[in-house]
């Protein structure tokens, strides 16, 4: 594991949200004219959707469910100093309409996910195209749109299999019901990372 100081690398990640309203439309966000959805990093000692939902949390006060991520795409966005990051989507769902910006974008929009995708092809071509397909795919089959067929689901996809893959089961807080708390994770993370540094070095010395 890379450090940066003492404390582990975790840049070089991002995650995004495809985030359906309770309309089932999706929302965009702006910034310096180009449209994109909702994300970004997640922070040391934090799970990845309780890093995705901080962000959803900072960047638009909404709260909001995360489920299985969609895929995964290299090189859509770019770090401060223009290297390309990973990006992971997720499928996400909110009851809130309301959105209050941060000052990170200029504007945002509910719309169609035909919409979503066209506005996105501006800035990203196709690169985003399929977590947005997939994610609208998930998102009918969990509301039980099957196109009429149990079997085959929606654009082909097991109704069965998305159901198995996207099951909303994340917690809001990953230490509830459990003795630890988030600064006795970070001690313990800490400690694991010095004993395997530790074993490595009577290993190879």
């Amino acid at each position: 594991m890379s450090n940066t100081g003492d404390k582990p690398y975790t840049d070089g990640i991002t995650q995004k949200a495809i985030l359906f309203g309770p309309d089932d439309q999706v929302l965009l966000t702006r910034a310096g004219g180009q449209w994109s959805v909702p994300g970004g990093t997640f922070e040391y000692g934090e799970t990845i959707h309780g890093g995705l939902r901080r962000e959803l949390r900072e960047e638009l006060s909404v709260t909001a469910r995360i489920g299985a991520p969609v895929d995964i795409v290299y090189g859509a966005w770019l770090d401060d100093t223009g290297t390309p990051l990973v990006t992971t989507f997720y499928r996400a769902v909110t009851d809130d309409r309301a959105v209050e910006l941060n000052d990170e974008h200029d504007d945002f929009e509910w719309v169609s996910p035909a919409t979503a995708r066209d506005r996105l092809a501006e800035l990203f071509g196709r690169r985003v195209e399929r977590a947005l397909a997939r994610a609208v795919t998930h998102h009918a089959l969990a509301d039980g749109e099957t196109n009429g067929d149990s079997e085959t689901g929606v654009d082909g996809v097991s109704a069965d299999v998305v159901a198995g893959l996207d099951p909303f089961t994340a917690r809001a807080d990953q230490f509830e019901g459990c003795e630890t708390d988030h600064e006795a994770w970070l001690a313990y993370l800490a400690d694991a990372r010095e004993r395997g540094v530790a074993e490595l070095r009577e290993r190879y010395d």
